[in-house]
């Protein structure tokens, strides 16, 4: 039997045993998905060492190229192989072939991706929606594309949380500030998934900064995170977010975003009474947002 130096990503304990040489083999023909020869080679390795630390993981990669594709002919069929993928197959692939993890499961990712992508959006079964599977094979055009096919995708949380995450990875903070300030003011419990999901350094610089400052929201409540995008614009004034506002639930965030929004507008015109105004109907809205408003402006003598 010839003993070869291990591919990076391959098993290198015990280099000239049989068992490292069988499971070497194994993941050599799960990442050209043969499956046949991948399940020998398991076999071997499984009657040469049956302790073997990977051998288990091994076992569950060959039954998922084997069994390839799972079912998926409806978004609940859908739901259910992201769920096995996500539970049984990735956490394998991860102990077997460490840093080459991520370029085994994206093949995966992008064929379930392009069998959703025949179904319509069903929002009983979000992570059955194409975008978000398009995400995971880093296709971001596909899926902006997909988000924005949604009806009233501009309401709808799963749209807007991959449109986000999408159009950061494509165009950068600018590009998916709009979408990401309007999922906060819909939704607040998904922003801190979609901040972990962006994983940008400027904006989890902000996430920080908003927790710090606005001591006064409670973190356990759902709403809470509501209060981020009236926050930033006190933090970046010059960074307007257009479009944002339409259509928003009357809720005291939503109402405190429109209100620092128009103070903004107001300020570049100078001292007026419409300011004085407004500043008013902040202070009666939330008094500690107004404080930290007056904070920042002071400084500016505005």
């Amino acid at each position: 039997m010839t003993h070869r130096k291990p591919h990076p990503g391959q098993l290198d304990l015990f280099l000239h045993s049989d068992a490292a040489v069988f499971a070497n083999d194994a993941i050599d023909a799960l990442r050209k998905r043969d499956a046949a020869r991948a399940a020998d080679c398991v076999r071997r390795l499984s009657a040469e060492e049956p302790t073997y630390r990977t051998l288990g993981a091994l076992q569950t990669l060959c039954r998922a190229v084997a069994e390839w594709p799972f079912p998926a002919t409806s978004p609940s069929e859908t739901a259910a192989a992201v769920s096995r993928l996500e539970a049984e197959v990735e956490p394998a692939a991860g102990s077997v072939m460490r840093e080459e993890a991520q370029k085994f499961m994206r093949t995966f990712w992008c064929d379930l991706a392009k069998t959703a992508s025949l179904h319509a959006y069903d929002a009983d079964f979000p992570q059955s929606f194409c975008a978000g599977l398009y995400l995971r094979c880093g296709d971001n055009s596909a899926a902006v594309n997909a988000a924005e096919s949604v009806a009233n995708r501009d309401d709808n949380p799963d749209a807007l949380h991959c449109l986000a995450v999408a159009q950061y990875r494509i165009g950068g903070l600018e590009a998916c500030r709009n979408s990401l300030m309007r999922l906060a003011l819909l939704t607040p419990k998904r922003l801190s998934t979609a901040i972990n999901d962006i994983r940008a350094p400027l904006l989890q610089r902000d996430w920080d900064a908003f927790q710090d400052a606005c001591t006064w929201l409670d973190p356990h409540e759902e709403t809470a995170d509501a209060w981020f995008p009236a926050w930033y614009l006190l933090a970046h004034p010059d960074n307007q977010v257009a479009g944002v506002a339409a259509s928003l639930p009357v809720t005291p965030a939503a109402r405190a975003f429109i209100l620092v929004g128009r103070l903004i507008e107001l300020e570049r015109a100078g001292y007026s009474a419409a300011l004085i105004s407004a500043r008013s109907q902040l202070r009666e809205l939330e008094p500690e947002l107004f404080a930290l408003y007056m904070a920042r402006r002071q400084a500016r003598h505005i």
